[in-house]
């Protein structure tokens, strides 16, 4: 999932104390783009977001075939003394305009006829830049249009001693070495890399001076691929690149965070709206920061920047309700600088935020009240997650009952609060939820947004258990009402019992399974129509909360 409303932020603003979640999600070095922004402009000139993918997503699918996997090779020239090789795996430009379109969650915005060809142009920002700029921006004419080469010679006839070309046989004049480079070239197309790898060949093994210049594959083949610098611009040289000695090395730009595409004939589509900017509240202790963010649009995935030592990168680590987590030492002065972003599929939005954050308050650890909770158990940060978050109730003062079956008046109260416990206007209309029961408000928001359904016509069975194939159903519709992707399909017959899975709940639970909410039970064994513990429910919201 990669939609989450933040958890009651508006009444928690005014208390001077909160409580953090046991886990935080910031990082002072290492990957810092989790999630690519693909943007497009339509007719009027506005930039509407496609889609947001995860670099996990996108290696997933590489692994699993749905992007190509063939390892594409590229020779440069560098501005140092040197050559560079790289490998990679992903998309073209068409390719993946193609692919992001169809993880969009947006109806209007798949329907459109989405295309990079001709006159279309695309723009690059990269995650340490303050937004797209000529030098990223590009026609499909000149990345594709222009004949692009890997020139696997080039090692063998470059030194990087006196910068140019030779023959170190001392047979071939200089002109006559570029033009044998040149004949021996294989034509090569632009990429974006999924997996990538780069050197420097002087620095590479040995390799230099040994004859041995065979390059092709050499990261591949050594399992050196990764997603560190995901996405990457492979842009190939040109034979007037070759033939003038051009360093191109820069040009293979790395932690593109956002992506815009400007069709030469722009859509005619109208966005959905706009998201507000992103806003976030900061509590301390003796050693850390913790910064949790709120947006006041409904289904907005807020994304901030968890690289702390550089704190004006561009943000792409989606919030999940877990507080991050910056030291103080970073920032002595008692203000934290953080970038910010609010978006959602279909819609505009007011872009990245700078914002400059001090302590509002002292945070505290969750001191746990519960006897049946302890620490080590396996439900112990779900039983911390939601009661911090104010999503469950206590059975009793020192119980919370994680083996206790959780009844269809706890779910629907629990995604209730999730979404912000809005005002209800609208009567119940059941005749076993009385308008003084404190589920009350949370029935009838759930049933006239199709989130939940009546057991008859005219009863809601409030205290009836629920079983794990109806909270997957009930999930599913509330990730589909806050306009998340319930496209998703998890692949249930690993489980032993998949064919209990009742017609009706086969879809829920092929999500929920392919969402990551719901897991096996350890023995091979789904139950979808076990009775749902609350515990385990917990736990089901806590995945939630962190995809």
């Amino acid at each position: 999932m990669k939609r989450l409303l933040s958890i009651g932020l508006a009444a928690m603003v005014a208390l001077s104390l909160f409580v953090a979640p046991a886990s935080a999600k910031t990082a002072p070095a290492g990957q810092t783009v989790d999630t690519v922004l693909f943007y497009m402009t339509n007719d009027a000139g506005e930039q509407i977001l496609v889609s947001q993918i995860p670099v996990t997503e996108m290696d997933a699918d590489l692994q699993s075939g749905v992007i190509d996997d063939t390892v594409y090779n590229f020779s440069l020239l560098d501005r140092y003394t040197t050559t560079v090789h790289q490998e990679a795996q992903g998309f073209t430009v068409a390719e993946f305009v193609k692919y992001a379109q169809g993880k969009s969650d947006a109806a209007n915005i798949r329907a459109l006829s989405l295309t990079f060809a001709g006159e279309d142009a695309v723009a690059f920002w990269e995650i340490d830049q303050a937004g797209y700029d000529n030098m990223d921006t590009y026609t499909y004419k000149e990345l594709y249009d222009t004949p692009r080469y890997n020139f696997p010679l080039l090692y063998e006839y470059w030194d990087y001693r006196s910068q140019d070309y030779y023959d170190p046989a001392g047979v071939m004049t200089r002109e006559q070495v570029i033009d044998h480079i040149f004949a021996n070239g294989e034509p090569a197309t632009m990429l974006l890399s999924v997996r990538a790898f780069s050197q420097r060949y002087m620095v590479t093994d040995s390799k230099y001076g040994t004859g041995d210049y065979n390059m092709e594959n050499e990261w591949y083949n050594s399992g050196r691929l990764d997603t560190a610098r995901t996405i990457r611009v492979m842009k190939p040289m040109t034979k007037d690149e070759l033939y003038n000695k051009q360093p191109t090395a820069a040009d293979t730009r790395y932690w593109v965070s956002n992506i815009l595409l400007d069709m030469d004939q722009a859509p005619d589509v109208t966005p959905l709206g706009t998201v507000a900017a992103p806003t976030a509240v900061m509590t301390e202790d003796e050693d850390n920061y913790y910064i949790r963010f709120s947006c006041d649009t409904p289904g907005a995935t807020v994304y901030f920047n968890h690289n702390y030592i550089s704190p004006s990168y561009m943000p792409t680590c989606p919030y999940g309700g877990t507080p991050a987590v910056v030291p103080k030492s970073y920032f002595p002065n008692g203000t934290v600088t953080i970038t910010a972003r609010a978006v959602k599929d279909g819609y505009k939005d007011e872009g990245v935020v700078t914002l400059n954050l001090t302590s509002s308050g002292t945070e505290v650890a969750w001191e746990n009240p519960y006897t049946d909770v302890e620490e080590d158990t396996w439900y112990y940060d779900a039983v911390e997650y939601v009661m911090t978050n104010g999503l469950f109730d206590s059975l009793t003062a020192t119980t919370f009952g994680p083996y206790e079956p959780m009844t269809r008046a706890m779910l629907v109260t629990a995604l209730y609060r999730l979404y912000g416990s809005p005002s209800v206007t609208y009567q119940n209309t059941f005749t076993d939820v009385s308008s003084s029961d404190p589920y009350a408000s949370a029935v009838a928001w759930a049933f006239e947004n199709g989130i939940v359904k009546g057991t008859s016509s005219t009863t809601y069975s409030p205290a009836q258990t629920i079983t794990r194939q109806e909270v997957a159903t009930m999930m599913q519709r509330y990730v589909n009402y806050i306009g998340g992707n319930v496209s998703i399909k998890g692949d249930v017959t690993v489980f032993d019992d998949a064919d209990q899975i009742a017609d009706w709940g086969m879809e829920g639970m092929q999500w929920a399974v392919g969402a990551k909410l719901i897991n096996g039970m350890g023995n091979g064994l789904v139950g979808p129509r076990r009775d749902t513990t609350r515990g385990e429910m917990a736990q089901i919201l806590l995945n939630f909360s962190n995809t």
